[in-house]
């Protein structure tokens, strides 16, 4: 068994994309697969503010 995680990105709740990722998870699950899913629709995504704090984590 593996653990799959999926990133839906779609504009519409019931569009293409939505449908897409409804039959890959069934099939995924039919396998035996353990499926998660996030939809970016419900989730705020901004763009690069330019803070630099993804590079000063690595820097230590």
């Amino acid at each position: 068994m593996k653990r799959i995680f999926v990133v839906q990105g779609g504009g519409r709740p019931k569009g293409n994309t939505s449908k897409l990722v409804e039959q890959f998870v069934r099939g995924a699950e039919e396998a035996g697969h353990q499926v998660e899913i996030v939809s970016l629709l419900k989730e705020e995504v901004n763009g690069c503010l330019g803070c630099n704090a993804c590079h000063m984590r690595y820097v230590l």
